[in-house]
């Protein structure tokens, strides 16, 4: 793997947590995906038990991409999730 397909991989997982936690997919609709795609793998960066560092690397990621929307969606998330 080169590194524009690792940086490509890293982004695909990203995407795919940041669908998951903006509850537009799940992870049943992610695997089905993956069959579609005939892909071997499945891209998630992390485990989702601790849900605010999984929402603070996701903001620190697409900050970096100066992608505020979604950073703006992830700031409403996060300030739920430390709520409850």
């Amino acid at each position: 793997m080169d590194f524009l397909e690792g940086l490509e991989e890293h982004n695909t997982a990203m995407d795919n947590a940041y669908a998951v936690v903006t509850n537009k997919k799940d992870l049943d609709a992610l695997y089905k995906e993956l069959n579609e795609n005939d892909k071997d793998y499945f891209s998630l960066p992390f485990n989702f038990s601790d849900t605010s560092s999984v929402i603070s690397i996701l903001l620190d990621h697409y900050d970096a991409l100066e992608d505020f929307e979604k950073c703006n969606k992830l700031k409403t998330i996060l300030q739920d999730v430390q709520r409850n």
